[in-house]
């Protein structure tokens, strides 16, 4: 009987001891140096609105890509600088086919609600700074260069004490080039 408790007294003050530690295997550190990078769709409905000559068949769906770098002050806030290959549209025209690329770069907030250890929602906003190049079937390449605001949400999920992967979708408002990205990202803290 005696030694029956003694087990029990080990195994519930071994528990105690374990439990923070098993806690903290996914809890995302609060505040630190982050990057990361990502791939997915990009969505530009608005290219024929950029188009020079009357389209029969636009590809405005098309892979894209990102990478971006950040540091989160707490658990809710971060800052976050990324850059972005959205693709290229292709429409076939009378003429040829003219193509629409978008590239660039952005700065933005993140507001994060975590939901528990491992799940946080987030809204992101800021600007951006696109550069788009239009290339059509004559050679003429109609370029725009222009600063623009974004914005965006997703989940996050906590796979390790350092690792994270995100879905997100953010907007580019680019002027005739409106763009939709829909990603998937894995994020390092430091």
């Amino acid at each position: 009987m005696i030694r029956r408790r003694s087990h029990w007294k080990t195994i519930v003050t071994a528990g105690l001891m374990l439990a923070p530690m098993a806690a903290c295997a996914y809890n995302w550190p609060a505040n630190g140096l982050y990057i990361g990078a990502g791939g997915g769709m990009a969505d530009n409905r608005q290219a024929k609105s950029g188009l020079p000559a009357p389209f029969v068949n636009l590809h405005h769906t098309h892979p894209a890509w990102k990478a971006f770098v950040g540091y989160a002050f707490n658990r809710f806030f971060s800052v976050q600088a990324g850059y972005q290959g959205l693709g290229q549209s292709r429409a076939t025209t009378a003429a040829g086919v003219e193509t629409v690329r978008n590239r660039g770069y952005d700065v933005n907030g993140l507001l994060t609600f975590p939901l528990d250890r491992r799940v946080d929602l987030f809204v992101e906003g800021g600007v951006s700074r696109f550069r788009t190049r239009t290339a059509t079937a004559t050679t003429t390449t109609i370029r725009h260069d222009g600063t623009h605001p974004d914005y965006g949400g997703g989940v996050q999920v906590n796979l390790m004490r350092h690792v994270s992967f995100r879905g997100e979708w953010q907007e580019f408002r680019i002027p005739h080039n409106n763009t939709q990205l829909y990603s998937g990202s894995l994020a390092f803290r430091f």
